[in-house]
């Protein structure tokens, strides 16, 4: 593995949050100061291809990337908030076998963001009187 990728990689590898190609950047410029925007972006695209990271658009306009730990990983996004939360993969099995049987697909649920509001956030709503639907 080259230097340029292993510091990618072990960029991602220490954060516990997602992260921009920019953050990535920027992180891994201390590690190597020459580091530049194009060895970053190739490399994310080639260590994605090769399953050890992965990305998803988290509403905010670009990828953002975590190491690839299992291969399903789904994400709860606050759209108000935008606290992110993981959730169990066995949630889409239901629907993964429906849609095989009743259309013959096969989806790609290995890594989705689905938006929404989080409890906290929906609590802070109804307590401010909106009631949107009410006629």
């Amino acid at each position: 593995m080259t230097a340029p990728r292993e510091i990618i990689l072990s960029v991602i590898a220490q954060s516990s949050d997602h992260l921009s190609a920019e953050e990535i950047l920027k992180r891994a410029r201390r590690a190597d100061p020459r580091l530049n925007k194009s060895v970053v972006y190739r490399n994310l695209s080639l260590l994605t291809s090769l399953g050890l990271i992965s990305y998803t658009n988290l509403g905010n306009g670009r990828s953002e990337y975590e190491l690839h730990r299992h291969p399903h990983h789904h994400h709860l996004v606050c759209r108000n908030c935008h606290r992110i939360f993981e959730f169990a993969p066995q949630t889409f099995a239901r629907l993964e076998r429906e849609l095989n049987a009743a259309y013959g697909f096969a989806a790609d649920l290995d890594h989705l963001a689905i938006f929404g509001l989080c409890a906290k956030c929906r609590a802070k709503k109804n307590m401010g009187g909106h009631h949107p639907h009410k006629l």
